[in-house]
């Protein structure tokens, strides 16, 4: 599965943002956040990362361009000797297997945001979020992870992964962030 600007550099906003432009998305920097250097690791591919200044909440986005992969979708139909999943279908999978990775093959409760809040608040036809504790290369440095993932039909599916050390405080520290991603 391609995901966009995997580990190849560290990116400006600027360049993130006409990258992720390309796949209907838009990307606002939250008041009191900067850019973080992004880690290579084996649990999660991610395009971007962010840190609040205090440095309590760090956010990653990872992003699924689905324009190569519709176009291979569209053309196995016409080959009998393939079989391809429709990619629109793909983000159920990408949600569990998250799940997995973030805590070494533990299963995390993944809820669905309501559809009516999910398309007004991110112009998505799909979203869900699971809270988890980290147990994996991806998350160290942090004990408590949160990702959000979207499904925009025919346009991409995007995984935001909220991570902090204090349960307490984590849901507060989302808000800031939370919406900074959005289809257009």
């Amino acid at each position: 599965m391609f995901v966009l600007n995997v580990f190849s550099q560290n990116i400006t906003l600027e360049e993130f943002q006409k990258q992720i432009a390309e796949s209907g998305l838009q990307f606002e920097m939250p008041v009191g956040y900067k850019i973080k250097e992004i880690k290579e690791n084996r649990d999660l591919n991610y395009s971007f990362a962010i840190i609040n200044s205090e440095g309590t909440m760090e956010v990653r986005y990872s992003i699924f361009p689905m324009k190569q992969m519709l176009a291979e979708y569209e053309k196995s139909k016409n080959d009998p000797n393939v079989t391809m999943i429709n990619p629109n279908k793909l983000y159920i999978g990408i949600m569990q297997s998250n799940g997995l990775n973030m805590t070494n093959g533990k299963m995390v409760n993944i809820g669905d945001f309501p559809t009516f809040a999910v398309r007004k608040e991110f112009n998505a036809d799909y979203g869900g979020n699971a809270f988890f504790e980290f147990n994996c290369e991806f998350g160290k440095g942090y004990k408590y992870g949160q990702f959000i993932c979207l499904h925009k039909e025919n346009l991409a599916d995007v995984i935001i992964t909220f991570m902090s050390n204090d349960r307490n405080t984590h849901s507060d520290l989302m808000e800031i962030p939370f919406h900074s991603l959005t289809f257009k």
